[in-house]
């Protein structure tokens, strides 16, 4: 016999099954009970959370027949045996129609499905209908299936699942009964997975269950796909967690919460050569970028909700490096760092450098702390005191570069003064606590004193902004514009891109 994963193996049949929808369970139980099946039922939820599963355990359930085959209602557990509960398992039941939307999105589709609906059930009490995948659809077959949907026969169901219940039209949800499947928690993944493991007489360390069950996203069809993965890959021995690390090519966890350390100790040459081993070793910038999102709001929700320290649903290395993370920090850098760590995301993602972006934005997360709170040794004391909110910064914390001054009115919400900085100072000399510049016309007449104010309140330091009616020197804008140009400059003086440019003289060669 062929090998059958572990995600179809131990597929639920029945409510009783069906794991972390305990909502949608009880509400069909006492449907089914009641006899108040809604014709039209629309199961909403993320990939692998049982949306398909569950329209065929109802299915199943409303046309079982019983051992005996003489049950005329609803059952609230199918019996599996009866030749209605077999046919929807073989997908042979005359009376259990599955679609596939995505192919079969047109309106000659849906009249061909309305057209049948006239005819009663052959073999069960009722013709169901199951529209996987539903808003893929086309509105003219949406409307199409309006009518027949709003006034259908008795004898007819329809159940409905979708991923993206919004690209269903109101017409269509005002007619259903809508149930969202919740998706799959840690920790109720891990212990489907140790029954499952139990069953098949396997082993696997808990923080490799507990890996697994992050990476699935709250998906148990995924979790399962990764356990047949991570069981194959350690043959009959226990899985553990390194393998399950490398199987999904994950960083090394505990050199990435050594990084956050070290940044957050001021020590960023040895917090960015860490993160240059990583890259040695084969790590992809945008995972690690990732990973150090993850585990920042790890720390953050240790850091308020400390009981999470005993969820064994997270590998104890995580809990017990987060919870050190944690003591170390206040809730006020932490959620600074995320939102840093967020804007990197989108800057690794579409930077010509990745590895150059990530290493940056470690450089600014280190920046930004030493502003807010000065360094922390290594012993989790704060070099200078620590301050409750962007404006009251460490009287020690001075931008050393026109750029970091301009960085530092960003992160201390000073957003008009900062696009000012960018468009319309024209420097002529910096130093800390002292700007020398010409003004753009666009600039207000009393910008030096606004900045000044601003850079005294935030840095608490005396700062001297002297303007000169000179323009020679470009703005921060106009910089990385010219740089840009050279570079365009550079690439068409190169034999490959000159040589494309012959090919197709209408093409353009432009720098992002």
């Amino acid at each position: 016999m062929s090998y059958r994963v572990l995600a179809r193996k131990y597929r639920p049949q029945n409510l009783e099954q069906l794991v972390g929808q305990e909502t949608l369970v009880q509400s069909l139980k006492n449907a089914f009970e009641s006899g108040r099946v809604p014709h039209a039922i629309l199961l909403h939820g993320i990939r692998g959370v049982g949306k398909t599963t569950t329209a065929r355990i109802i299915a199943k359930s409303l046309n079982c027949s019983g051992n005996d085959g003489n049950l005329t209602t609803p059952q609230i557990t199918p019996c599996d045996v009866c030749s209605s509960c077999r046919g929807v398992l073989a997908d042979r039941h005359m009376d259990v129609v599955e679609i596939d939307a995505a192919s079969h999105t047109g309106v000659d589709d849906m009249r061909e499905l309305t057209e049948s609906s006239r005819y009663k059930a052959v073999q069960g009490r009722f013709k169901i209908f199951i529209i996987d995948e539903v808003h893929m659809l086309s509105k003219s077959a949406f409307n199409a299936l309006l009518k027949t949907l709003e006034e259908p026969p008795a004898h007819v169901k329809f159940i409905f699942a979708t991923t993206e219940i919004k690209k269903i039209p109101d017409t269509i949800l005002s007619r259903c009964m809508r149930f969202d499947l919740s998706v799959m928690q840690p920790a109720k993944i891990v212990a489907h997975l140790q029954n499952i493991l139990q069953f098949e007489n396997l082993s696997a360390d808990i923080d490799a269950l507990a890996t697994i069950a992050r990476a699935a996203d709250g998906s148990m069809r995924d979790a399962l796909s990764l356990l047949d993965q991570a069981i194959m890959l350690s043959g009959a021995s226990n899985v553990t967690a390194v393998t399950v690390e490398s199987m999904l090519g994950l960083s090394n966890r505990d050199a990435l919460f050594d990084i956050f350390e070290l940044i957050f100790q001021g020590k960023v040459e040895q917090s960015i050569a860490k993160l240059h081993t990583i890259y040695e070793n084969g790590g992809d910038p945008l995972l690690i970028t990732q990973d150090l999102i993850h585990i920042l709001y790890w720390v953050i929700c240790l850091k308020n909700v400390p009981s999470l320290a005993r969820d064994v649903s997270w590998p104890e290395a995580d809990r017990l490096k987060g919870q050190q993370l944690a003591d170390l920090l206040p809730t006020s850098i932490l959620l600074q760092s995320w939102d840093l760590m967020q804007k990197a995301y989108d800057d690794v993602r579409n930077s010509y450098q990745p590895s150059q972006a990530l290493d940056v934005a470690l450089m600014r997360l280190a920046f930004v702390k030493d502003v807010l709170t000065g360094p922390i040794n290594a012993g989790g004391q704060q070099k200078s005191q620590t301050t409750s909110s962007v404006v009251n910064f460490a009287r020690s914390a001075m931008p050393q570069t026109f750029e970091a001054m301009s960085e530092l009115l960003l992160y201390a919400k000073e957003g008009l003064l900062h696009g000012h900085i960018l468009h319309d100072v024209h420097l002529i000399s910096y130093t800390p606590g002292r700007i020398i510049c010409g003004l753009g016309d666009r600039a207000p007449k009393n910008f030096a004193k606004l900045l000044k104010d601003a850079c005294e309140r935030i840095t608490q330091q005396t700062w001297e902004i002297e303007v000169r009616a000179e323009h020679s020197n470009p703005t921060i804008v106009q910089a990385q514009a010219i740089e840009r140009e050279n570079l365009r400059q550079s690439a068409l003086e190169h034999p490959l891109i000159k040589e494309i440019l012959h090919s197709f003289p209408d093409a353009k060669v432009t720098i992002n």
